[in-house]
Parts: structure tokens; sequence; C-alpha cells
């Protein structure tokens, strides 16, 4: 009887914590579970998908037990998000990490010593601050908690070096729990996360993978145009992503999609923090909305009614393949996954991880190149072109070289900004309130004609804005005529350590020849997945070691209830033009179009985005062809919208009509010749 109470008890402790600190009423499948071992002091590993609820896993035990709880997390972004959804919840919590000012970074490890924190976020690099440890040792540690644990597997499809450290970070800090988790992880990985970090007889817990409502389909297409056209329709079916294998192949689908008056935003690691973050809010509160995406975009988003997830190019690996599409139908509701083949797509990928692993021949070129210099202030790109490399390999090569300790490289864009404010600066009245904010930051910061040497985060802090609104004001300010900026270098200074030759330096690439053939066999795994005859649903979940009766026909996978997709019949060649792409008109003004373009191109510089983003090509002689004087014609023409109207329709309709004035009128009827069968 006393074991049935203290059982009671413990439930009863669990369910008021979840709804004292979280507002929640009941746990998730599996929670509740991993939630009593974490907190009976038995370490723990967590497999568990995507939006299956890993975070409260460690969260629950962080309010509950007695001294503050470290989460090793690999994404800055995704820290600051967690904080602050912690942080709304009345929940002390903070992170440590590399954007902070070396004054914020010391305040908050003081308030850690001082037990002033339940929850502190940080990235696995962080362990290697002597002073970040030293105040970790000084507060009352309760629980070591590692998400996204397959980071530190080589047999994992995202694995990172600083996460096989964690073990000996674990080993010194000596935590009374630990607690690793992943959304993605088969018993190789397991075994590495096991093995990593130093657990003995942990507890395993890996359950609720399948998910019936998602409806799994491979459809082959010829190339880009199949799928062009599979992700409009897929698109009438509501809020989606696609994800894309390169950013070049993100950027084109995007612009088709947008052609296709779909409300898509862009995503990749290419475009600025201000650009990822205003794509992403868009998406979350956009109805019907898709995101046209690489790999980047993903962590974090808990969009529940996402209908579909297509991928426009084969993923890497299993996991990371089950991690994208399991952000699909998270309320429950019947929703699709769809790979779109083509074989081409794994030659793609192939060429990928063989850049990401360069051949040894590539580190002798290399290395003969930087031992002589002290160390290289200018490109990848120009240093790719000396050794004959490209950049993906001489960037992987860079890695290895700092993890031996031959080079050293900074952050990127590190330095100070040297402003010399003109004398226009005093009568200056600036459009942009951020410029506003920003020209007189730097009036009351020095008088005219001073040169003025400030870091990046001092302006934002002077000026309340954050450091790409900073950037992008600066920028309108120095076009103004207002300031000179002489900026620090954009890239990652490097400083050679080491002059000795190749043979005497000492790098073991063993390692790096094993982790190219683990992804590559990770790769013919997904492949697999493409090509099996057998149930997609079983594959997935005998592949994360879930038992699944074989030969039962599942419903919701194309191999067992047939494909759903249909994709459109090819035109035949010379309908819309060679490729069947939109033709351009054929008459249109020619003074327009050359202003529309100059003015397109100073747009996009001004806002930091690339040109067609504003109008593509087609629409611009589109409209050059219309010369739309009022909302109703600009209207008509494709690839339009009411949001481009509200934001350049002054100014392409002002552009329009001095082309009239100049008597330089098309025929109307060339515009026809834009349009395009869906």
């Amino acid at each position: 009887m006393q074991a049935v109470s203290a059982v009671t008890e413990r439930q009863q402790e669990l369910t008021q914590g979840l709804q004292q600190h979280f507002g929640l009423s009941a746990f998730r499948p599996g929670q509740a579970d991993v939630v009593e071992s974490v907190l009976s002091g038995r370490n723990t590993v967590v497999v568990m998908p995507t939006g299956a609820g890993k975070s409260l896993c460690y969260q629950l035990p962080a309010m509950l037990l007695d001294g503050v709880t470290v989460v090793v997390s690999p994404l800055i972004a995704l820290m600051q998000d967690q904080v602050d959804a912690l942080v709304a919840k009345g929940i002390s919590a903070t992170f440590i990490n590399s954007t902070l000012s070396d004054a914020e970074r010391s305040d908050r490890q003081r308030r850690l010593r001082n037990g002033e924190y339940k929850l502190v976020y940080v990235a696995p690099e962080r362990f290697k601050s002597e002073a970040f440890v030293s105040a970790l040792l000084d507060a009352k540690l309760a629980l070591y908690a590692i998400d996204e644990a397959h980071c530190i597997s080589q047999w994992g499809h995202d694995f990172r070096p600083d996460y096989a450290l964690l073990g000996q970070v674990r080993k010194r800090l000596r935590p009374p729990r630990t607690v690793a988790l992943t959304a993605t992880a088969t018993p190789e990985v397991r075994e590495d996360i096991t093995r990593v970090l130093l657990m003995k007889d942990p507890q395993v817990f890996v359950a609720g993978f399948d998910r019936p409502n998602l409806f799994l389909e491979v459809t082959t297409v010829a190339g880009d145009a199949d799928k062009r056209d599979a992700c409009a329709r897929l698109a009438d079916e509501g809020s989606g992503v696609v994800y894309c294998s390169t950013r070049k192949q993100a950027e084109s689908l995007h612009e088709h999609l947008v052609d296709e008056d779909v409300p898509a935003v862009l995503y990749h690691a290419g475009l600025d923090d201000r650009a990822r973050r205003e794509a992403q809010e868009t998406f979350m509160e956009t109805p019907g909305s898709v995101a046209v995406a690489t790999n980047a975009f993903g962590m974090g988003i808990d969009k529940p009614d996402i209908r579909w997830v297509a991928h426009a190019g084969i993923p890497r690996a299993v996991e990371a393949y089950y991690q994208e599409i399991g952000r699909a139908g998270r309320d429950g509701q019947a929703s699709r996954a769809v790979l779109l083949f083509n074989h081409a797509d794994v030659f793609t990928q192939e060429r990928l991880i063989a850049g990401n692993h360069p051949p040894e021949t590539l580190f002798i070129d290399l290395w003969n190149t930087l031992r002589p210099l002290e160390g290289w202030e200018r490109s990848v790109q120009l240093l790719a072109s000396q050794v004959g490399g490209s950049e993906w390999e001489v960037s992987a090569a860079l890695k290895v070289l700092e993890r031996q300790g031959a080079v050293s490289r900074g952050g990127r864009g590190e330095g100070r900004y040297t402003i010399t404010v003109l004398p226009a600066a005093v009568t200056h009245q600036p459009r942009s309130a951020e410029a506003r904010a920003l020209v007189k930051a730097l009036v009351d910061t020095g008088p005219t004609g001073s040169r003025l040497s400030l870091e990046l985060y001092l302006l934002a802090r002077r000026t309340g804005l954050d450091e790409d609104r900073v950037r992008h004001a600066l920028t309108l300010l120095e076009r103004a005529g207002v300031v000179t900026v002489q900026r620090p270098f954009s890239g990652r200074a490097l400083a050679v350590l080491k002059h000795e030759p190749w043979r005497d330096l000492g790098v073991d690439l063993s390692a790096l020849r094993a982790q190219e053939r683990n992804q590559l066999l990770l790769l013919k795994r997904m492949t697999d997945y493409a090509y099996t005859k057998h149930c997609r649903r079983a594959y997935l979940l005998r592949y994360f070691d879930e038992r699944v009766a074989l030969g039962q026909s599942c419903g919701s996978c194309d191999v067992c209830a047939g494909p759903r997709l249909k994709l459109a019949a090819r035109a035949p060649k010379g309908a819309h033009g060679p490729t069947g792409e939109r033709v351009l008109p054929t008459r249109f003004s020619s003074f327009a179009a050359e202003a529309l373009k100059k003015w397109r191109r100073e747009l996009a510089q001004e806002l930091t985005m690339p040109p067609f983003i504003i109008f593509n090509d087609a629409t611009l002689y589109a409209l050059a062809a219309a010369l739309p004087t009022s909302k109703q014609a600009f209207l008509s023409v494709k690839g339009t919208g009411e949001s481009r109207w509200e934001r350049f329709g002054a100014q392409v309709t002002k552009i329009c009509v001095n082309a009239r004035a100049l008597g330089d009128e098309p025929q109307l009827a060339a515009v026809a010749v834009l349009k395009r069968r869906r």
C-alpha cells in the first residue's frame, strides 16, 4: 500500500507541476515516463519524433529539481525562442552565447553562480570558455540536458565535432543526472550517444514514430518543371513547406510560386537575420502560406496546420527526412509528405558529400599556400581559386585544420566600424525611422567631422535597433552622404599557428574518411526508401527500430493505397517557349523596361534582397508592355497583387506615365503572350 501511495503522490506532484509551470492538464504519450526517469536520477536517452514534446522532458524536471539545468542546443536562434517562451511563463531562464557582449556574458555567468536561473541554454562550444565552466562548477547543477543529441554521432545526419566533446564535459561537471534527447536516432546513433556521453546503463525511451495521419508518397519527376508543377498543385491544399537541396533551387522555386500567386516565403542561410525572421513570422501568421527553404528552416517551427511537406531534392538521410516531414499535420488532421524524386538528385548529394570531405591532395595544396603566411584576411572564394578547389572543399578543410590547431578562425564580421560623421548629418532628415535613430546616436556620440570607432552591438544598444537594422541604416546614411563607413572584414579572418611541412603536421584524416563513408551509406538508405516496392510506413518504422507487422497494408502510403499526386501533362515544345517557360512579350516599352529594371536594382540593393523578389523578369516586362497607370490596370498584370500595389504601385505607375508621355506605348495585346496555363 505504501508503494502504491508513493506512486500516486509522485503522479500528483508531476501533474501539479505540469499545471503550475506550463499550464497543461495532461502529459503527451511517453512524456510522464521520461520525466519520472530523470527525476529518479537515472541517466536517460530519449528518442521522440518532432512535435512529441521532447523539451518538456527536461523543462519540467528543471522546475521540480533544486538547482540549475544546463541545456546544450546547437542553434543560437532556437535558444532565443525557447528562452522567450519560458520567460513568458514566468520561468527564470537565459542563454549564454556569442551574440552577447563581454559584459552581458559576465553578468549572466555571475547570476548563474548565484543560483538565479533554473535553465541556462548554451551551444556546445561554450564549454571551451573556462570562465563559463568555472561559473557552472560553482553553481548547483541539477541536470545536464543535451538537445539534438544525434549531433554527437558520426552515424547521425548532422554530426558536429563540438558535440563529440560533451562526454568529457560531463566527466568534469559530474552532474547528478543526464538526459540526451533527439527526434531521430537509429540503434547505431543511440549506441554512439551512450558511449560518447560516458553513460552507464541509461534508461532508453524510443516511441511515437508512427504518424497515421501522414500520407507518404514518392513521385518520380523528370526535372525542375515537374517539381514546380507539383509544388504549385500542393499549394492548393493549404499551408506547406518545400525543402530544397540548394539556395539556388530554393530561390528559383520560390520565384515560380510567387509568380503563380501563391503566398510563398523564401528561407535559407544566405539571407540576413532580419529577412529570415520576417519570412518565418510571415509563414507562421499567414493562412495557406508556403515556405520554400533549405534545411536551415524548421527548428522551432510549430505551425499546427501545415498540410503538406515536399522535398524537391532527396535528403541525405532518412533521419533528416523524417524530422522534416514531421512538421506536417501536428494538429492530427490528414496531411501529406511528398518526395519529388529524380535519381540525378542523388548524384548532386554525392557531390556535396565529396565536397565536404576533400581529398588529401587538396589539404596539401591548401597548407602549402597558408604555411608561409601569418594569416589570411581575404575571402574563402579567393583562397579556393588559389588552390584549385571549390569553396565547399576549402571550408571543410579549414575546419579540420582548425580542430588540429594548425589555424584559428575569427568570428564572422568581427571588428569595429570606423564612421566619419559628415556636416550634412546636422541638417539631414532621413525618411527611415531606423536612419533617424542612428544619425541621432552618431551626432550625440561625437561632433561633426569626428571619426568614430564602434562595434556594431554598441550602435544597436544606443539606437534600440537590432544589428541587422543598424547595418541597413548605415547603408542608407552612407548613400545620402551623411557618413562615410569603413566596415570590418565581413568574412572569417585566419591566423596560421603552425608552419611545419604537411608531413610533419600530424593531421589524421581517417575520421574524415570514415564520416564520408557513413554519409554515403545514410544517403543509400534514403535512396532505398525512394525505390522501395513495399510499405513506406513500415520502412520508416523499422528504420527507427519500432516493431511493425510485415505484409499488411497501411493505407497511408502510395505503395499500399496508390499515388495521389498527379502531374500535369507536358505541353509540346514551343507552346510556351523551348522549355515550357513563360515567354516574354515581343513588344514593350523600351523606356519603361529599362527604367523599371534600374528602379528594381536600386531598391533591391537598398532592401538587401535579390531583385526577382520585387518583380521577376516576366512580370517586369509585362508591366512594360501594359504600362498601367491605375490600380486596376496594375493588378491585371500577372505576378503583381495587392501587397505589391501597396509597396510599389506608386513608383511603377510613375514610370509608366513617363513612358506614355514620351509616346513609347507598345500594343497591349502583347501581354497575352505571358499567360500560362497551370
